[in-house]
């Protein structure tokens, strides 16, 4: 090899990059790929809570379209009496189930029983289907019966009935007029957790009703409470015959309301004490519910007074610092988590004739 030869060779070897250089050059690429993750993260959550934002205006437009054609906002659930308990027992359809044509969804409007209870076998189908406006982005953990949305039924922490002092509540029927406080100044639907003991957003119980008489939480639970939530009876025979304790209890038997004697029609063709594993296998149970209830998943039921069937629960979302609301005049507001609890019930409560700024908030 002349000289000319090995000074090129040695050159080429210059060239090449040192073990060292190589660990250098991947920890800078290492450490620009960390600086950029969290910014390609922040960026994909505000496109998350945009697509959030969207889905609440969708409602807060078809509440003001049931207005324009009824003259009144839906009922946020419909019974023949109240307070609501947190079991499929009664007539239950939701508000959503209200203003499923508003949201362009008249196929499934069209295709529920309205005469029958929104838990009978035949309104089966509709309660398990799901669409885009139910469902927060950012929820992870979504099941396709459930919603990330719920009407204010009450800025208190009180069972669902006649005398809520919100918008959406038992056979409510509230005018714009009704709304003293003004549209712009209460709350209509917010974000919230949805769990794994909820009946479906057709459901008008706890599923698609809130208050903010609860914590406002910022990871699941918004104030559930601890009671039982598993499904329950389908006529008052079948609870007479299975359960002839609580068939006693006036309290109990009113769960169902005068309309439940013939909502249900399902024989019983087998008994068994096996409940299914979640609430989403229920709901898709071809079997009577009273085919697997026993006496212990009944709940005390004090009428009027919160317990383990009849609370509610407050709002929350999975957005960074607060949630998503709709106002009655169809805007959307980011509420901070840390608003003031005085302020955030003000806002639910449509005649309270409390001055609130909502430029602060």
């Amino acid at each position: 090899m002349n000289e000319v030869t090995l000074k090129a060779a040695l050159a080429r070897k210059r060239e090449a990059f040192t073990l060292v250089e190589l660990l250098v050059v991947i920890a800078i690429i290492g450490i620009l790929v960390g600086l950029l993750l969290p910014a390609v993260q922040a960026a994909r959550e505000a496109a998350r809570r945009m697509q959030c934002t969207n889905n609440l205006l969708q409602f807060g437009l078809a509440l003001h379209n049931y207005d324009m054609a009824h003259r009144k906002l839906p009922p946020g659930t419909v019974d023949s009496k109240g307070p609501i308990v947190h079991l499929p027992v009664g007539f239950h359809h939701s508000w959503i189930v209200q203003v499923l044509p508003m949201l362009d969804e008249r196929v499934a409007y069209g295709s529920i029983k309205h005469s029958q209870s929104i838990y009978t076998t035949a309104n089966a189908p509709v309660r398990v289907y799901s669409f885009g406006t139910l469902h927060c982005p950012s929820d992870r953990m979504f099941s396709a019966a459930q919603t990330n949305y719920a009407g204010v039924h009450d800025s208190r922490e009180v069972p669902i009935d006649v005398t809520n002092n919100g918008v959406l509540f038992l056979n409510s029927a509230i005018r714009f007029d009704d709304i003293i406080d003004g549209a712009s100044h209460t709350l209509f639907v917010g974000e919230k957790f949805p769990d794994s003991t909820e009946l479906g957003w057709a459901s008008g119980t706890r599923s698609t009703l809130r208050n903010t008489g609860s914590p406002f939480a910022s990871s699941g639970g918004g104030g559930l409470g601890s009671g039982p939530a598993l499904p329950g009876v389908t006529t008052r025979e079948e609870l007479a015959m299975l359960a002839p304790e609580a068939a006693g209890n006036e309290d109990v038997m009113a769960l169902g309301g005068e309309d439940l004697e013939d909502s249900f029609d399902d024989a019983i063709s087998v008994r068994t004490t096996q409940p299914p594993a979640s609430i989403q296998d229920w709901i898709a149970d071809p079997r009577p519910m009273s085919a697997w209830l026993t006496i212990a998943d009944l709940p005390l039921i004090i009428p009027g007074k919160p317990n383990g069937g009849s609370d509610v629960g407050g709002f929350g979302s999975y957005h960074t610092g607060g949630a998503n609301f709709t106002l009655g005049d169809g805007s959307v507001r980011f509420l901070s988590q840390s608003i003031d609890r005085n302020v955030l019930q003000a806002f639910a409560n449509r005649a309270d004739r409390k001055l609130l700024d909502t430029s602060d908030y």
